[in-house]
Formats: structure tokens, sequence, C-alpha cells
């Protein structure tokens, strides 16, 4: 989540941005962060019902008339789908895909209405925030044309599958810069209490109509250098406070 945060709070220091869907609200936990910039609108979309009814409560307990929540998950099609709910405080890891085996318990499903963005005919968002577990490239297509109309998009992104069916970096990347936009800011998930992984994290694509061909060329470049193994391997080298905090746990 802190990531994702960070890199919002560079957009919305923007001038340019002034409207927000975030999809895969979980609990809102963004609401007051959002509020604080005054924005003209912030829709939320939240399949799981427990969760888009938290996030309702709150936008009505603040009453905030900017804001809206739909009970739906967006993807590629209009349908219903079984979303797997992950349990206790891992339950922002709950996802439309099946989970791969992992620390993480999913004891419950629920049967969920999935919608294209196009469908619900929305317009004029400056900034589209997709954190799906895995869902992303299923709800970037449901975008359709309408792709053209943001002017940023902020995507969690993993190199590998935490659950079966999910889209790689790599595939994400190619089919965002093959919809015009390009890959501005890319931040990786290191340094952390359990873990220290740079294979996963957020990053913001920006609507090549925004920015001329030779900075895209630019940040072409660029990215591979910081997408080549050789590269995460020295971010991880570099990593001094997680390698610390390990060495001392072996110690005790």
């Amino acid at each position: 989540m802190a990531t994702t945060l960070e890199l919002t709070k560079h957009l919305l220091e923007k001038d340019d941005v002034n409207s927000l869907i975030h999809v895969g609200g979980h609990s809102g936990e963004e609401i007051d962060f959002y509020n604080s910039y005054n924005l003209d609108k912030v829709i939320y979309f939240e399949p799981v019902k427990s969760f888009s009814e938290n996030i309702s409560r709150k936008i009505k307990s603040k009453k905030l008339k900017n804001f809206e929540i739909y009970n739906v998950g967006l993807g590629s099609e209009n349908t219903e789908e079984e979303i797997f709910i992950a349990d206790g405080n891992s339950s922002g890891s709950t996802s439309l895909l099946e989970p791969r085996p992992s620390d993480i318990t999913f004891s419950n499903k629920e049967v969920v209405k999935i919608r294209t963005y196009k469908s619900l005919g929305i317009k004029n968002i400056d900034l589209a925030i997709i954190d799906t577990q895995g869902y992303e490239l299923e709800v970037l297509k449901g975008f359709e044309e309408e792709i053209a109309n943001f002017k940023y998009l902020i995507v969690e992104f993993n190199v590998s599958e935490g659950y079966i069916g999910q889209v790689v970096f790599s595939d994400l990347d190619s089919y965002l810069i093959n919809n015009s936009f390009t890959r501005i800011k890319t931040i990786r998930k290191i340094n952390q209490d359990k873990y220290n992984d740079v294979n996963y994290g957020d990053a913001i694509y920006v609507n090549n109509t925004l920015v001329n061909k030779s900075k895209v060329s630019m940040y072409k470049v660029f990215n591979k250098f910081i997408d080549s193994i050789l590269y995460k391997m020295f971010l991880i080298f570099l990593d001094f406070p997680f390698h610390k905090k390990q060495i001392k746990k072996i110690i005790k």
C-alpha cells in the first residue's frame, strides 16, 4: 500500500489530475488521503459485498459528495465470477484468480458482478489506480478505447504468477506500450519487514499524448535497464537495512 500511495501522491500534486478511479478498493484505506487533495471525483470499485459496504459507510459518515462506490469488479467482459477472499489481516490479497499455495489462507468465496469500465459510461477521469491481485490486464482490456482518455495509470505488477493465470509484468508492460502509454516511474517492494522482493511493486504510466517522442524513447531504454536481472541483483545487494534485520534474527 505504501508504494501505491507514494506514486499517487506524486501524481496528485500535479495540476492536471482532478479525478481518479480506484479499482480494488478493499476497505478504502486511502479515503482520507484522497480527500485531502479536494478532487472533483473519486470512484471506488470493490466487488466483495462486505468490503464495498465498509467503503460506503466511510463515504457517508464523512459526507463526501465527490466520492462514489460501485459494488462491482472491473474486467474484460460483463459477467459473474467467484472471488477468493483472503482471511484476516491478509484480506487485501483477495483475488478473482485462484491463489497459488502460500502462507495466506482463503477460507471463503463469493460470487460477484464483473463489468467492463466502458459499459459503465463513466467519463472525464484523469487517473486510474489498479490494484487487483493479478487481474490488472483484464481490467485494462475492459477499458477498451476509453483507455486513451486517461492521463495516468498506476498499476500493481508482479514478475511471476502469485495467482493462477496472473498477468506477469512483461506482458502487462507490453500491453500498455501497445496502447500508447509509457512507464515513467517504477517502485519495487524492497526493504520490508517480512520480505525483500524486487519482483513486484507498482508503476506509473503516462499517456503518450502528454510526453514528447524523445522522452518516450528515453524511458524505453531506462526501463529496459531497471528491469534487467543485473540491476535487480544490485538493488538487493545494496539493501543493507533488510540484510541487517535478517542477520539479527539468525543470531537470536
